[in-house]
Formats: structure tokens, C-alpha cells, sequence
């Protein structure tokens, strides 16, 4: 029989129970793998809902960013807007944080500004008028801006948080900080605060903005301007200008009446020539009130005697008057001759109509009768001129001998001129200083007045060389006063003083921080700051003064600007109305959110 092999029953039963074995264990890893993707995808559900919220944040907070920066722009734009009737740049001198809020009230107590009667009602739009803490919220854009679900609109806002400045008195640097808001309802979705720095920048804009003339005592009486420019009255009580007195302060009778004047060209505030209360009281934030005198120092020299070898300052003196009975002895009577007839004294010490001394010999002698004292004759001074003519020409060869720097500077004793013209000579290349100040000493003799007094026929004019009329280039010719202190009763002073007449002084520029200018019924080509300024005659009475500023068809102050260098020497900003602007500095914008 053959042999037949049977399948073994209890293995078959074996293989069945593994089997089953292997189907639970399979269900159950398709449970965990089920388990596994639920949790994978509500995990990927919940990182997906995390990350649009995130989103969301990420989305308002460049909003807000944005919203910072478009404030700040817009600000910017509204305070350097070419606009002079609507001009708001004089915020930028003040600053706006807490406790100091001046944009809030400009031009009062504890803010007031340079240019007092500069009117403050003309806000900036970008900035809410009258402020009187922090800045509310200004709503840039609102309603339908951002469409996220939510049930209310998103709204966004800036408003300016502070503003700090360096710039009180004119060039400087300010500080921004404007916040951004972005807002849904009462919740804040978002804050940026962007902080920028930006250079604050003060200018005269034009010819026509400069001060042609200018002084804190001012007695002008009938006086006129042919051409551009403005009268600056330099005022230490700012208090009479500030925004509450504006209407009665700085209303056309009120200045008129401020500098002394009976024309009324002189006030309006449409006129091309007006008059401008400047602030200068520094504990008020004022300035300090004339141009720098280094103006006229471009590359100086000073006039210096023949016999120094450049070292000794030469004092010059003219007076064409003719020997005159005088009390020399100060007894109260005429001084006598031996026969009883008076001494008839010369007008200089040294006997002729031109002395000249060392800056550091004072000796008047006794006026030539048996010495002269520390005072010469040209011809002692070796210098070819002739003291009696009609006209006395000071050449090249004899001022600043041998020197061929620009600016050569003549100190003066004194000059009392009656029918003598001083011609000065100048060129492109050679200006000249005259100074009503010396650098050692003067002479204590009454007679040696430190002034300049012309009347007559007399003129000092600058003359071509070789010429013998005046060259009409007043920015060639400066007259100057810095030393010592401006006296109080100062139309009734001589030193420091030059008055004159008629067209005694034609072209000239007048600098006499110290001094005191007395025109009578004079015409003088050129610019006029002085402490003082009386138009007066020899008897005080109310004369008139006219004043041309334009010469051969252009600006005397851009002339004078083009000859000495102001601009291109200095980056000099100019003496007149300012008009200030905020420009881009070099600094990085800086956002911070919280």
C-alpha cells in the first residue's frame, strides 16, 4: 500500500489561532494610526490657526509702523510748505514733551520766538491748534481697511508723542516721535512709536528778507527804504510782542511808534520793507542780536606806521577846521597870548589837517605851539600828501603798505570834516575797514572826539586807484564800532559816532554794534546796523533818511555776500527773517513696539 502523509490537525489549529492573533494586532495599530493622523491634522489645524493669528499680529503691527511713518511725513510737509502767509516752521525752534509743550502755545511766556511778531494762528494742519497737553489721535484711515472677520472696523490713527529740538535759536537738531495706531472698536490692535532725527535749519530765503537796517534804540523820524530789505528793532522786552499782545503789539502804529518813524511805508504787513521786533533777550530764548563781526575779516591786516616794520597800529586823524581860540588849561577862560589876544589853536595836535600816532603814544602836547606831542604830520610819517587840499586821497601805497591781503583795517581818532572830501582807494581785491576803536589807548583830550562828523561839502567815498570820484561799491567800504558798550543816552553821545548830510557819505557799509549813526537829511547807499540810529540834525530835530539798497542793479547785501565771503567762508545763514526747515538728517528711523 502506499504510503499517504495527512495534514497534521493540531499545527492546522495552531496556524489558525496566529492568524487572529494578527488581525487584532492589526486593528489595533489602524486605531493608533488613526489616533496618530487625528491628532497630526488638528495639530496641523491649530499651527495653521496660529499661524494666521500671528499673521494677523505681524499685519496690523506693519500698520502700525506704516501709520507712524505717514504721520511723521505728513507733519514734515506741513511745516516746510512753501508758504510764508501760512508759515508754521518756528514750531521747530520749540520743543513739544511733556511739560514743555510749546507747539501748543507758541510766542507766550516760556516760548517765545525770535521773530516776535511772526503770526502763530496759522497751525500746522498735521498738528491740532491749541493743544494743550499730548496730541490726540489723528485718524489717518478708517472703516473697511482690513476685512479679518471681525465685527467692528479697524481704524488707523497717529499722533505726535514729543518733540525735542537744539534748534532754539536758529541751526540745531530735532527729534520726532510719532506713534502709530492701529485700533478695532476700544482694542488696540497694534502700536509702533518711529523716532527720527532731523536736522533743523534756519535761512534768510532772499535779498528781499534780509535787514538792511537795524539797532535797539531807534529814532527815525522820516526815514525810507528804496529797495529790498527790512528794519530790524532789536528788543529786550519780548513780553510786548508776545501772541496775546499780537493785535496791539505788533499792529503798524504800534512799531511805527517802536522806532521813532512818521512814514507809514514802513509798516504793513504786505509792504516790501517793514518793521521786525527781533527778540534778543537770551534769557527768553532770544538771540544775541547783530551779525558777527568776523563778517569783515576776511583776510585782515591792519594798517600799521613806517617806522614799525608792521608792528605798531597807526591812529589817524583828519579835521580841516581852521585855528580856533580854546581853554586849554581848563581855568573856564579863553587862554591868552602875552599881548592879551587869544591863542588861536590848531584842530590836531600836530598842526596840520592830517595827524597820524602810534596806537600805544597818547601825548596831544600842546596843539603845535612848542610840541606836538605823540602826534605827526604825514610828512613825518614820510607818507606824499597834501593836508590843505580839497580832496586827500589815501592810496594803496599808503594803507596796508606792501601787504596784498583782501581787508586792510584803518583805525581812527578822529575826523571832522567841513569842505574836504577823504578818498579811500579800493579795488576787487583790497577792501577797507574804517574803526571807531583803537587797540591800546586813546588821547584824554575832549578834542580827539573817536567820531566821524561830516558836513558841508565834506565826503569820504571809495575811489578806484588813480581815480578821483567815488567808485559807487559800498560793500569796498566799511565803517565799524565793536568795542566797549553802547551808551545809554545814545543820540546825544559822540563817541562811536558819524553823522552826516546831504551825500557826505554815499556808498558805504555801516557795522557799529557800539555805536551810533546820525544821519541829517542824508543819503547813504548801503546797509546801516548800529546800536543806535537817530536821524536827527545838528539841533535834534526830526530830519529824514533815505536809504538805497540796491546798487547797479543789484541787492548791495548780495554784493556785499559775494565780496566778503559770507556764504562760501561762514555757510553764514544771513541777517534778516528766517525761514526754517527740518531736513533729513543721517540717522536711522527706529520703531519700538510694546
Amino acid at each position: 500500500m502506499t504510503n499517504q502523509t495527512f495534514p497534521n490537525k493540531a499545527n492546522t489549529s495552531k496556524q489558525r489561532t496566529v492568524s487572529k492573533d494578527e488581525e487584532g494586532m492589526a486593528m489595533v495599530i489602524a486605531l493608533l494610526m488613526g489616533t496618530v493622523l487625528v491628532a497630526g491634522s488638528t495639530s496641523l489645524m491649530v499651527r495653521q490657526i496660529m499661524t494666521r493669528k500671528l499673521g494677523a499680529s505681524e499685519s496690523y503691527q506693519q500698520m502700525a509702523e506704516s501709520a507712524a511713518l505717514n504721520g511723521l511725513n505728513r507733519i514734515i510737509s506741513d511745516i516746510n510748505r512753501d508758504d510764508r502767509n501760512n508759515y508754521t516752521g518756528f514750531l521747530l525752534s520749540l520743543n513739544n514733551s511733556e511739560g514743555e509743550w510749546g507747539w501748543a502755545s507758541p510766542n507766550s511766556a516760556d516760548f517765545e520766538l525770535v521773530e516776535l511778531c511772526t503770526p502763530v494762528n496759522n497751525y500746522s494742519k498735521a498738528y491740532p491748534a491749541q493743544t494743550e497737553a499730548e496730541a490726540p489721535n489723528i485718524t489717518i484711515s478708517s472703516g473697511n481697511v482690513r476685512n479679518d472677520g471681525g465685527n467692528k472696523d479697524v481704524q488707523v490713527d497717529y499722533r505726535l508723542r514729543s518733540y525735542n529740538t537744539t534748534a532754539a535759536a536758529g541751526n540745531g537738531e530735532g527729534t520726532f516721535y510719532i506713534e502709530g495706531i492701529v485700533s478695532r472698536g476700544d482694542t488696540v490692535m497694534a502700536r509702533a512709536l518711529l523716532r527720527r532725527s532731523l536736522y533743523v535749519s534756519s535761512k534768510v530765503a532772499g535779498a528781499g528778507d534780509w535787514s538792511v537796517m537795524s539797532g535797539h534804540n531807534l529814532r527815525l523820524n522820516d526815514t525810507e527804504i528804496n529797495g529790498p530789505g527790512n528794519i530790524f528793532y532789536l528788543t529786550n522786552t519780548p513780553g510786548n510782542y508776545l501772541a496775546s499782545q499780537y493785535a496791539s503789539g505788533c499792529s503798524d502804529s504800534s512799531l511805527l511808534a517802536d522806532v521813532g518813524s512818521s512814514n507809514d511805508a514802513l509798516a504793513g504787513k504786505g509792504l516790501d520793507n517793514q518793521v521786525w521786533p527781533i527778540n534778543i533777550d537770551t534769557q527768553r530764548r532770544g538771540v544775541s542780536g547783530m551779525p558777527p563781526a568776523n563778517l569783515f575779516e576776511k583776510d585782515p591786516v591792519n594798517d600799521t606806521t613806517n617806522g614799525s616794520g608792521g608792528e605798531t597800529i597807526r591812529m589817524w586823524s583828519f579835521d580841516d577846521s581852521a585855528p580856533a581860540a580854546g581853554d586849554r588849561d581848563a581855568d573856564g577862560a579863553i587862554d591868552l597870548n602875552a599881548d592879551g589876544t587869544p591863542i588861536l589853536y590848531p584842530a590836531l595836535p600836530c598842526g596840520e589837517a592830517v595827524c597820524v600816532r602810534d596806537a600805544d603814544q597818547t601825548d596831544t602836547g600842546d596843539y603845535g605851539l612848542t610840541n606836538s606831542g605823540d602826534f605827526r604830520t604825514a610828512t613825518n610819517e614820510g607818507i606824499e600828501i597834501n593836508p590843505d587840499s580839497s580832496i586827500i586821497t589815501l592810496t594803496t601805497d599808503i594803507l596796508c603798505k606792501e601787504s596784498n591781503q583782501f581787508d586792510c583795517h584803518v583805525y581812527l581818532d578822529h575826523i571832522n570834516l567841513n569842505n574836504t572830501e577823504l578818498h579811500i582807494e579800493t579795488t576787487q581785491a583790497r577792501a577797507v575797514v574804517l574803526h571807531l576803536e583803537q587797540p591800546v589807548a586813546y588821547p584824554d583830550d575832549r578834542k580827539i572826539t573817536r567820531a566821524i562828523n561830516l558836513t558841508g561839502s565834506a565826503k569820504i567815498c571809495s575811489v578806484n586807484p588813480g581815480g578821483s570820484t567815488c567808485n559807487e561799491n559800498p560793500e569796498q567800504l566799511v565803517i565799524m564800532a565793536t568795542t566797549g558798550t553802547a551808551p545809554e543816552d545814545s543820540c546825544n553821545t559822540k563817541v562811536r559816532s558819524l553823522s552826516f548830510t546831504d551825500d557826505n557819505l554815499p556808498y558805504a557799509l555801516l557795522y557799529l554794534p557800539t555805536g551810533t549813526i546820525r544821519p541829517s537829511n542824508a543819503t547813504l547807499n548801503g546797509l546801516a546796523w548800529a546800536s543806535s540810529i537817530c536821524v536827527l540834525d545838528e539841533n535834534d530835530n526830526p530830519a529824514s533818511f533815505t536809504l538805497n539798497t540796491n546798487q547797479s542793479g543789484a541787492p548791495i547785501v548780495q554784493r556785499a555776500n559775494n565780496n566778503w565771503g559770507w556764504l562760501s567762508r561762514f555757510n553764514y545763514a544771513g541777517y534778516g527773517r528766517m525761514v526754517t526747515r527740518a531736513i533729513r538728517g543721517t540717522s536711522l528711523d527706529t520703531f519700538e513696539r510694546w
